[in-house]
């Protein structure tokens, strides 16, 4: 019994030394955040990303570090097609769908104005469609919660296979 205490106290404890030691070497980062769109009928597809830090006026513009890369019509589309180019977020860098937050691009084909998406050859009903943002989540947080789970996991898993001690 004393033996698994003091195992575990000795993992915590490395543990605790190599966050605190990581977390002095390597130097504070800006959240990245990214989100993929697409129109109804999936014909416009795309990401754009930006810091988090951008957000904090509530618009992210091209020279704030606003990185947009969609498809359309079989052509790609860059920040470089509409230098004015911007995101409209709430102060965290969220973006809801349906409220008017969202990306404002417009290069020669379409025009994406935060949840309208408008094909600029037909201005029919058909060429006006609904934009849909999902949230891309950050890489180092699916690390941690990878490492998390597998940790539960590998805790459960030795605890199955103690064999259980009965006194007679």
């Amino acid at each position: 019994m004393t033996d698994s205490i003091f195992k575990k106290l000795a993992a915590a404890t490395v543990g605790t030394a190599l966050i605190f030691s990581l977390g002095e070497s390597i130097p504070a980062q800006a959240a990245a955040v990214t989100y993929n769109f697409s129109n109804k009928d999936k014909t416009l597809t795309g990401t754009f990303s930006f810091d988090q830090a951008a957000a904090d006026d509530q618009e992210v513009t091209i020279a704030e570090g606003l990185k947009i890369s969609a498809t359309y019509g079989g052509q790609s589309y860059t920040e470089a097609d509409d230098p004015l180019a911007s995101v409209f977020t709430d102060f965290s860098g969220t973006i809801f769908n349906q409220a008017g937050l969202g990306l404002y691009f417009t290069p020669s084909a379409f025009n994406l104005y935060r949840e309208n998406f408008i094909n600029l050859n037909d201005l029919s009903s058909a060429g006006v469609q609904t934009v849909t943002y999902t949230s891309v989540p950050e890489p180092s947080l699916m690390l941690g919660l990878s490492v998390f789970g597998l940790s539960l996991f590998l805790s459960k898993k030795i605890t199955s296979s103690k064999p259980s001690s009965t006194k007679a």
